[in-house]
């Protein structure tokens, strides 16, 4: 999508978890600009590299002859395969038993997170290998006991740090951080993903220097987030990021398409999970989400009860096995808390919205039905 003109989308995405009798609600802004391309961040991306990665490509013919001649080769996952690169971005609200549609025998689905350092009983009890999530500051101190406690063997490091109502954190700050709280899970075996930066221009200065700053920090992979419009500007991003960072595997752990049109969104999904499943070099990838419908967003996976839609049934590689009344209700405006990072503020909750004049929204209070929800998962389990 290219605009002439300077433009800002705020878009945001929900992140609950559910533990026992506690409910925590994360919630994601996305701030949006661009001059001639449209720049994702917070839930963010580019729709075509910048002029910066657009040289490095071009540097390296090879690289971007491969994104610019691509072709999609047939799917290698049959149904009921678990695909090993494929996982799921969990975002689908007080909807617990949402999980049923991915967690199902068809499903190729075979990891997931949810942007929290513990699961929600529902999640831990999915079958699907649930990934822990550093996401800002708060509480790193309690890190390796929540991953010790949970038996995780993979952690995902500061969640858009890059963006400033996301993680947030100057990159020398997280490097001091993570030498002192994220490095010594090494000692135990634990696989550790870098910094998940934005596609904006903030995001690639930010991951250079922090791993300038932090040049004994282990990174085992490195995540990255985009969305925007078009595959061109996608695959662009992915090997320009490749090219720059070729010491690190990589992992998509957000990107969807932007497109108002179901046929466009549809479409990108079949070409890049076909592509990622290709590359030898990504080793993961998540689509941004798994979610039922909200205003102004079109990569949901989910219908309005609940069932799998066409891009859920493309992605999950199932039919609907599941369906119910939605039990959350999500208001008009939006901000960002994490509740690792802000213990005691209220319940919120946050979804994309089509307010193209700031990058920042206001708090939108989560509604009730969640923890009735959490007791009935446990009973629909029992019985699935």
């Amino acid at each position: 999508m290219l605009l002439g003109a300077t433009i800002w989308i705020s878009l945001s995405g929900l992140l609950v978890t559910v533990s026992s009798h506690t409910l925590n609600v994360t919630s994601t802004t996305t701030s949006v600009s661009s001059t001639s391309q449209v720049h994702h961040s917070g839930k963010g991306a580019s729709s075509s590299p910048s002029s910066s990665s657009a040289s490095s490509l071009s540097a390296s013919s090879s690289s971007s002859s491969q994104s610019l001649s691509f072709s999609a080769p047939p799917s290698a996952f049959p149904t009921g395969i678990k695909n090993p690169k494929r996982g799921l971005s969990y975002a689908s609200g007080g909807n617990f038993d949402d999980i049923l549609n991915a967690n199902q025998t068809k499903s190729s689905i075979s990891w997931i997170y949810d942007w929290s350092d513990l699961p929600a009983g529902f999640l831990a009890q999915s079958g699907l290998n649930y990934i822990p999530m550093q996401w800002g500051s708060g509480n790193i101190d309690k890190l390796a006991n929540t991953i010790s406690t949970q038996g995780a063997d993979i952690v995902l490091g500061f969640n858009e740090p890059d963006f400033a109502d996301e993680a947030n954190i100057p990159a020398k700050e997280a490097a001091g951080l993570w030498m002192q709280f994220i490095e010594p899970l090494k000692q135990k075996d634990v696989k550790l993903g870098g910094p998940a930066v934005t596609a904006a221009p903030s995001g690639k200065p930010w991951i250079s220097e922090f791993l300038a700053e932090c040049n004994n920090c282990t990174i085992d992979f490195l995540p990255l987030h985009w969305y925007g419009s078009g595959t061109e500007g996608f695959f662009n991003y992915i090997w320009d990021m490749h090219t720059t960072f070729p010491q690190f595997p990589i992992w998509i752990t957000e990107f969807a398409e932007i497109s108002d049109n179901a046929t466009v969104v549809l479409d990108f999904m079949n070409q890049t999970i076909n592509y990622l499943d290709s590359l030898d070099w990504i080793e993961r990838y998540a689509w941004f989400g798994f979610f039922r419908p909200e205003k102004d967003l079109h990569s949901n996976m989910l219908r309005e009860d609940g069932g799998l839609n066409d891009l859920g049934k493309l992605y999950i590689g199932a039919q609907t096995v599941h369906t119910s009344n939605r039990t959350d209700e999500v208001g008009p405006s939006y901000a960002t808390v994490s509740p690792s990072d802000h213990p005691g503020q209220p319940l919120v909750t946050s979804w994309p919205g089509s307010n193209t004049a700031s990058p920042v929204a206001s708090l939108a209070v989560l509604q009730g039905g969640i923890l009735v929800g959490s007791l009935l998962f446990g009973v629909l389990l029992a019985v699935a």
